[in-house]
């Protein structure tokens, strides 16, 4: 395998989160707010498709390192991972590699999401605030493309659509548990997986970490940039973000 993109996974303090991500917080008793998409070491094919307009939030045109995630309209693109609004310098984040997956197909797999631009629905969230115990979705999705998708719900999604190769795991919730391995509910499992949605961000990733879909933490973005670069040894935990402004508003 050339390459490995990662999942990464980030906390921000309280006064930076949006209104609805200051309610998640509460409800959640303050555990990790978000999941996305990390690919370092991005090729030129790469770097020139994140690059169009309908795909990129500005920090992300040109640039090698970049993550997928859900940006302040609620539709998901790239972004850099230096992008200051964002990655600020008080954000905890954990970087854990995607395995058995070749950061290729991850990109891919990025890339038609943006271009289907699933909707995250503030609605989406009642499941997981309510600890998931729905087995349905509590809004429909604004795409026939892609089910309903929370940041969690559409890293899943993107993990089983770059592992399977089938885009069944775009619409089908089942089918995207099923590629990741993740025990879903049944008369032989009532606690096992239902909706996506009803996912939190730590619960999610706990999933994928039994199920042996993502590999060790490493914290910030520069151990994973060196990880991807073939380095080996301790590195400083530090990420490659740029100077922040003092006030910063999270575009989440």
């Amino acid at each position: 395998m050339s390459r490995r993109a990662f999942i990464v996974v980030g906390k921000w303090p309280y006064y930076q989160l949006t209104t609805i991500g200051q309610v998640t917080y509460c409800c959640t008793g303050g555990t990790e707010g978000h999941i996305g998409i990390f690919i370092p070491c991005c090729t030129p094919e790469e770097i020139e498709a994140h690059s169009r307009l309908k795909v990129s939030e500005p920090s992300a045109r040109g640039a090698k390192h970049v993550t997928f995630d859900y940006m302040l309209d609620k539709y998901p693109r790239f972004q850099s991972s230096t992008n200051p609004m964002y990655w600020t310098d008080e954000a905890e984040l954990y970087c854990y590699p995607i395995l058995d997956v070749d950061a290729a197909e991850v990109h891919k797999a990025c890339m038609e999401a943006a271009e289907i631009r699933p909707f995250n629905n503030g609605c989406y969230r009642i499941n997981g605030l309510c600890g998931g115990c729905w087995p349905c979705h509590t809004w429909p999705s604004n795409t026939a493309l892609m089910g309903q998708s929370t940041c969690v719900a559409l890293t899943m999604r993107i993990i089983a659509r770059a592992k399977s190769r089938s885009v069944k795991s775009f619409t089908s919730d089942a089918e995207t548990l099923r590629v990741l391995g993740i025990p879903t509910c049944g008369c032989s499992n009532p606690c096992g997986a239902g909706a996506l949605t009803g996912f939190r961000p730590r619960g999610g990733l706990e999933a994928m970490q039994r199920a042996a879909v993502v590999g060790r933490a490493m914290e910030g973005f520069a151990r994973a940039v060196q990880l991807c670069k073939g380095g080996g040894g301790m590195l400083p935990s530090i990420s490659l973000r740029c100077a922040t402004p003092d006030r910063v508003v999270m575009i989440r």
